[in-house]
């Protein structure tokens, strides 16, 4: 049974490791830099800084049977400082992995709906995220209600917001 929880600070490590699975998920084992390599490059090294310590930075974790399956964050960013995914400084940004053997068994959906609960508990009603076209994870994407916001090339923005209208997911 998937179970999520909210992020602490013994987690940080982890979080960091699905850092990396939510940036170089496509490519192969063998292409795939070393882990402290993939988060120093300049599109993945300010992710992660003194993550907690800004308004709006929410973590959960997914078990399985006790063992870290992902973890999915959102962080707030500025026109200056951001990743990708970024719309506008009052959206924060989704981050999403799973564990490579946990993948296609939910994991990710929980993780989103987690996320998205522990956001409107905290005031925050709109999410972004970006996703490559050819990641599967843009059908889950849209099960979730996230909305292609902006066709970017190779990739879309999204955004997820609470539908006011019937106090729901939107």
């Amino acid at each position: 049974m998937i179970q999520c929880r909210k992020y602490n600070d013994g987690d940080y490590q982890f979080l960091r490791e699905m850092l990396f699975e939510a940036v170089f998920w496509s490519r192969k084992d063998d292409e795939r830099p070393p882990l402290e390599e993939g988060l120093s490059y300049d599109y993945t090294k300010h992710t992660l800084v003194d993550f907690g310590s800004r308004e709006g930075d929410i973590a959960v974790i997914a078990e399985i049977d006790g063992n870290k399956a992902g973890a999915a964050f959102i962080r707030y960013w500025n026109d200056n400082t951001n990743i990708r995914g970024y719309i506008s400084e009052d959206i924060p940004v989704l981050v999403i992995g799973v564990v490579k053997k946990y993948r296609r068994q939910g994991v990710g959906d929980m993780l989103i709906e987690s996320i998205k609960n522990m956001a409107i508990t905290n005031g925050i009603n709109k999410i972004s995220l970006c996703v490559t076209k050819t990641n599967v994870a843009f059908h889950l994407y849209n099960k979730q209600d996230f909305k292609i916001f902006q066709d970017i090339g190779s990739s879309y923005n999204m955004i997820w917001q609470v539908d006011i209208n019937h106090s729901q997911f939107s």
